[in-house]
């Protein structure tokens, strides 16, 4: 017999649950959620018949369903812990692919999805062994080949198993549950707001053996909508159905409105009464909403409200959010005051393996990617995050930004010991031999270079003692591990490292727990990476509540495990258009439309959230997290209109606190930064984007091109360069001896070489491509010069000066023009500026920029500065300030034509503009001009984390 009780309010209380359903029978009792299964344990409600003993050989109260029914299964049955069965299911995708490298690696690089599937297979009872799919699961694979694999792999996979004598959980409950009686009168399910096919099967079960299971869940008449999910989960139950009358969720009237009309079926009037208690937030970009979130839980700290165990933050993705609060708390700690008076840190609950996760616990991982069937082969991505780690000292972790850097340029076709050496050692052979200012290379000295050398050889020597294709106990492995790590470590490592270093080892005891059986070293290396993911977000939460969650914890939890809790404090982050509802995720390898059922899950996780609220409620969002844009989540618009509430809408300014500003300020002149000389490239980049101005001088490293793209422009540049110095350099062979595109084509094979070893990261394909565009700038070149190239000059040092006018002095400033090359041509000699124009500009900027159509569009004014609207304006100006001033100052020539005349022109309105410029920067103005050439800036990656659009300043 099955029986439905629904509360609209809070959970029934505990004699409610014995008055009504058990009635002095005996009663096996199991959860949904470990938060309901502790708190059933702290009413009294599970019985003494749900104790079992724990990994420590403790006596511990359990009610997770899952929990208990594997404890009822381990009576009988050797049960694989997760680590072993995932080993298994790695050594049975091996044995499937066999010597077929790519499907191998197309089936780990899918691990989770294969595991997922075969646990959800064998929670169905669905063995490929001895029988077949079934024709509607047929119809819905994806790819009808995804059958054949299946078959094999799981059926390998429990070959495996069965050498070990072991079943997976879904397997043997299922076994169990055939031969076994259930042992009580009744079962009471509580808060499962959808059933798992196992736990359908367990309730059928229940049924054939005659027993009564009772469900708790909450239901609202009034609220369909939000509580679909719930009508459609127990639509199997036709009778035996009854309403239970709980306490009321909050006696506040605005939030216990929401919980009540939040998705209500009737039209919902808007709250009478003021808003108290509900905030709603917007956020200019997501750090800025963490930063907040945790500042609204400090006022309240001081205002003495609430304690930590009071208070959730909930968020939709708890892995997405957890590294940046714990971030936030280590440079910002908080502090409260408990019931005796006395003051505590605000910590949040980690579990010991996610710090495997972390830079220092990376090194550890990575470690176990390196060696391979053709011995030691490392990554570009995984030296960098070696280096980063700090697990090899300071000082060569403080060259990580250098590395990334150049790395583009350098590294990525690295994988070999051999390679890497080659390449490090040509680095440091040639990397003082360049002039080009822009690539990163030129920041890297002979010491980093060395350092570099050292870590690729320890690296190589270490992985070849820690690795063997002998199978060994996993305690083995950590003792051969940590011996290797404790002869690496270095005496410059940083405390913090060394605290989480600390930590890590009680990683190697879970792991213990996790295996007994015998791994070779590629496996262990696949288990440390096997137990940092959880198979979903709610099995980590479920671990973070068996954990030790003490007082002095600040929860961070999803929805899921907040169902049917409440806290008296909610901060509910993240809740945007991609987050709240979440994406659907597209069903693998079977394929079904269960988007409705996914829209009515969320929205009645969403209402769980405001339900959980008994005093004070803040939702946020941000509208900016990095290069993604964010709309406030149509949940929170329906909070909005309920409540007729607005939103606070939070700019950046309103970061500072006033209050904590000094009443009298002295007040004290600034220093003007005055230089004697500028570089006419420096003015003009002023012009387009003063911030890209200031960046670039406080920071050499974000002058350099660091992307793949921007170097492959470059490299175009930089080769015409070479082409030309080559000319230069052999006068006595004139051009007019061959046509001019062959004539430079020729001195582009010359200096191939050359390039070849600049640029070493270069593959084939982009080579070709490189090659192609050089080859059409050098018929261009012809095209222009016609037949009156008669050679290349090498350019001098030019300069001219500008007057600025001060209210004390008047001062003169030096412009300086290093063109590196000179055309000599029949009537004039102008100046080679297209690898200059590469290496200042990247790229010359689009005519489509241009709104104005072929330049008439007129300049921008930002703060007081006049600037360049478009990449487009500010080159041309820049150009033609160097041909100008060769016609004007070098050739002393006239306006002839209207090309001279447009030139003479110019040059006449330069200084006016550059001593504008120089006057601004001297009052240190640097506004930042957004636009299309943001996207080719080499400082836009430091950009994006030091200014927002101008709007979020003065709302």
């Amino acid at each position: 017999m099955l029986t439905l009780f629904t509360y609209s309010n809070q959970r029934p209380a505990e004699s409610q649950v014995r008055d009504l359903i058990i009635k002095g029978r005996s009663y096996t009792y199991l959860t949904a959620t470990m938060a309901i299964a502790i708190q059933r344990e702290k009413d009294g409600l599970i019985p003494a018949e749900q104790v079992f003993q724990d990994d420590e050989g403790k006596d511990r109260k359990k009610a997770l369903f899952a929990d208990v029914l594997r404890e009822w299964t381990k009576r009988e049955y050797l049960l694989a812990p997760r680590g072993e069965a995932k080993t298994m299911l790695f050594r049975a995708m091996d044995e499937v692919s066999k010597d077929d490298i790519s499907l191998r690696n197309l089936l780990r690089h899918d691990f989770m999805s294969w595991s997922r599937l075969l646990y959800d297979l064998a929670a169905q009872g669905i063995d490929l062994r001895i029988e077949e799919l079934s024709k509607i699961k047929k119809d819905q694979l994806v790819n009808p080949k995804i059958e054949d694999y299946l078959k094999e792999i799981q059926k390998t996979f429990y070959d495996n198993l069965r050498r070990e004598n072991k079943k997976i959980f879904e397997q043997a409950i299922r076994e169990y549950l055939k031969n076994n009686q259930i042992t009580t009168d009744i079962v009471i399910m509580e808060g499962f707001t959808f059933l798992t096919d196992l736990q359908k099967w367990f309730i059928e079960q229940c049924e054939k053996q005659g027993k009564e299971v009772f469900f708790l869940a909450p239901y609202n008449d009034n609220q369909k909508q939000a509580y679909q999910i719930i009508r459609n989960t127990y639509d199997f139950i036709w009778a035996g159905r009854s309403s239970i009358k709980t306490s009321e969720l909050s006696t506040k009237e605005d939030i216990e409105y929401i919980q009540k009309k939040l998705f209500s079926d009737s039209e919902t009037q808007i709250f009478p009464k003021q808003v108290e208690n509900v905030s709603l937030r917007q956020f200019v970009n997501r750090d800025r909403e963490l930063q907040g979130c945790l500042e609204q839980i400090e006022k309240w700290f001081s205002e003495g409200l609430y304690q930590p165990e009071e208070i959730v933050i909930v968020t939709r993705r708890a892995k997405e959010f957890n590294d940046r609060f714990q971030d936030y708390l280590s440079m910002n700690p908080l502090e409260f005051t408990d019931q005796d008076g006395n003051k505590h840190l605000v910590t949040l609950p980690i579990n010991p393996r996610l710090l495997l996760l972390t830079p220092v616990g990376r090194f550890i991982l990575n470690l176990y990617q390196l060696w391979h069937e053709e011995g030691f082969l490392l990554e570009s991505n995984e030296f960098e995050s070696i280096i980063a780690s700090g697990w090899l000292g300071a000082s060569i972790q403080d060259s990580t930004s250098l590395f990334r850097a150049a790395k583009n340029q350098y590294f990525t076709a690295c994988k070999t010991k051999e390679e890497w050496i080659e390449k490090l050692e040509q680095l440091e052979r040639y990397s003082e031999e360049t002039d080009d200012v822009r690539l990163p290379t030129k920041l890297i000295d002979s010491e980093t270079v060395r350092n570099w050398i050292k870590v690729v050889k320890m690296l190589e020597s270490v992985c070849f003692r820690l690795f063997s294709n002998k199978k060994s106990p996993v305690a083995e492995h950590i003792e051969k591990l940590q011996e290797q790590l404790n002869e690496m470590l270095p005496e410059d490592i940083r405390k913090s490292e060394k605290e989480v270093l600390e930590k890590i080892r009680e990683v190697f005891d879970e792991l213990s727990n996790y295996y007994s059986i015998d791994l070779t070293t590629t496996e262990f290396g696949d288990a440390l990476h096997a137990i940092t993911r959880g198979e979903s977000d709610n099995e980590d939460e479920e671990e973070q509540e068996k954990s030790n969650v003490t007082s002095h914890n600040l929860r961070i939890v999803i929805p899921e495990t907040l169902d049917g809790m409440q806290f008296k404090a909610v901060i509910y982050v993240g809740c945007d258009n991609v987050h709240a509802p979440v994406l659907y995720p597209e069903p693998w390898p079977f394929y079904g439309d269960g988007r409705r059922e996914h829209l009515y899950k969320e929205r009645y996780m969403f209402l769980t959230v405001v339900k959980s609220v008994q005093e004070n409620l803040v939702i946020s969002y941000a509208q900016k997290d990095g290069d993604h844009s964010f709309q406030p989540s149509t949940y929170f618009q329906e909070i909005e209109r309920i409540l007729g509430a607005n939103r606070e809408k939070r700019a950046l300014l309103d970061t500072l606190d006033v209050s904590k500003a000094p009443e009298d300020i002295k007040q004290s002149k600034a220093r003007s930064a005055k230089r004697k000389e500028y570089s006419l490239s420096e003015i003009a980049h002023y012009g387009l984007c003063p911030l890209r101005y200031r960046l670039e001088m406080l920071h050499p490293e974000v002058r350099m091109y660091r992307n793949g793209w921007q170097l492959e422009i470059y490299a175009q540049g930089v080769w015409l360069n070479r082409i030309f110095s080559l000319i230069e350099r052999n006068k006595e062979e004139k051009p007019y001896s061959l046509p001019t595109s062959q004539f430079l084509m020729k001195y582009m094979q010359s200096s191939k070489e050359g390039m070849l070893k600049l640029f070493p990261a270069f593959g084939s394909i982009t080579w070709h491509s490189i090659e192609n565009q050089v080859k059409n700038q050098i018929l261009y070149f012809e095209d222009v010069t016609k037949h009156y190239f008669k050679g290349v000059k090498k350019g001098k040092k030019e300069s001219f000066r500008v007057m600025l006018s001060g209210t004390n002095e008047e001062r003169t400033v030096k412009i300086n023009l290093d063109v590196p090359f000179i055309a000599d041509r029949t009537k004039i000699q102008s100046p080679l500026i297209n690898y200059l124009q590469t290496e200042e500009w990247l790229l010359p900027g689009s005519i489509k920029d241009e709104k104005g159509g072929n330049g008439t569009v007129e300049d921008i004014d930002i703060e007081g500065v006049s600037l360049f609207p478009t990449q487009k304006r500010a080159v041309d100006w820049w150009r033609d300030t160097i041909n100008s001033y060769y016609m004007v100052e070098v050739e002393k020539k006239s306006g002839s034509n209207w090309y001279t005349n447009k030139l003479e022109k110019h040059y006449s309105g330069v200084r006016e503009k550059i001593v504008h410029w120089i006057n601004n920067i001297e009052s240190s103005n640097f506004p930042k001009n957004t636009g299309d050439h943001c996207k080719s800036c080499p400082v836009r990656l430091e950009c994006l984390g030091i200014t927002v659009a101008k709007e979020d300043f003065t709302e």
